[in-house]
């Protein structure tokens, strides 16, 4: 990509050299996230062109920086890539990682799977890791990609999982274990609860659409948005924050033994190739786009 807002076109690029705590990756496949696109807007204002576009991706190590013991090469990995700082990013055949932002893959699934779990997998892991000992959790918004992933680990844990879905989805969100679905095409969520939850885990709302879900939440719960729509002075009655996830190769390596556990499974809603990433990100911009979008290298 040449400029912010650029149409983003398959271009000859030198080698990326990888340096202190680095490895160089020979990419089998990246997932898709809205930040990606987001980064295309104007998401990070340093960013440096020509920018790679892209986050999250797998492969198989080609050579190693400096200092690098953990991942020789040949080793398959999975995690972040996504340098907008330096105009590095995971859609491309060979990709630069910090060692800290990647991990061995799941066993049980193909390095085009692993490829899309990264973002939205850490992210909910972290969520999920935040609402303590809660029993009843709301999470709204969950059937995009950190909705998908916090319904299967939350349900893994023995939470009771009350998801927000479309009537078609209901089914989906049961079987990864939802044990109640909330049209939210039917009426305010709120008032369509059947008792009040310990958490909520609102992926989509902004600030008023938060507001008018605080009536389900028992006194003392707790509200998480990782979409920062908590205001400053939060909210009464409840511990309520906004939330920065963070991924990291510790984190990787939990969802990894969670997915081979058979506790978390991936979502694949399209695979496509490389010249056709552009199309995927222009359909990811409508919202209408169903489980993780794949880019095969």
């Amino acid at each position: 990509m040449s400029d912010f807002g650029a149409e983003p076109e398959l271009t000859d690029q030198p080698v990326p050299e990888p340096g202190q705590g680095e490895i160089l990756v020979r990419m089998t496949a990246a997932g898709l996230n809205p930040f990606d696109w987001k980064v295309i807007d104007g998401a990070v204002p340093d960013a440096v062109f020509p920018l790679v576009v892209g986050t999250d991706g797998a492969g198989t190590v080609e050579r190693a920086g400096p200092g690098v013991t953990a991942f020789g090469p040949g080793t398959p990995v999975f995690g972040q890539f996504g340098d907008p700082r330096r105009g590095r990013g995971s859609y491309a055949q060979l990709a630069v990682a910090r060692v800290g932002a990647v991990a061995d893959p799941p066993r049980t699934i193909a390095l085009s799977e692993a490829a899309a779990v990264p973002t939205a997998g850490t992210t909910a892991l972290n969520l999920v890791d935040q609402i303590g000992d809660a029993h009843r959790l709301l999470i709204v918004g969950a059937t995009g990609g950190v909705g998908t992933f916090a319904t299967q680990l939350a349900a893994a844990r023995g939470i009771t999982v009350v998801a927000t879905a479309s009537a078609d989805k209901a089914d989906l969100m049961r079987a990864l274990g939802a044990a109640e679905i909330v049209d939210y095409q039917a009426g305010p969520v709120a008032d369509r609860l059947t008792s009040q939850v310990d958490a909520v885990i609102d992926l989509v709302s902004d600030t008023e659409g938060l507001r008018r879900l605080l009536p389900a939440v028992r006194p003392g719960g707790t509200v998480l948005s990782p979409v920062f729509a908590v205001p400053d002075e939060g909210f009464p009655g409840v511990e309520a924050a906004n939330f920065l996830s963070e991924a990291g190769t510790d984190r990787l390596e939990r969802l990894a033994e969670e997915i081979d556990a058979g506790h978390v499974r991936v979502l694949i809603g399209d695979t496509v190739t490389l010249p056709q990433a552009p199309a995927a990100l222009a359909h990811s911009r409508t919202g209408r786009a169903r489980g993780k979008t794949v880019i095969v290298i």
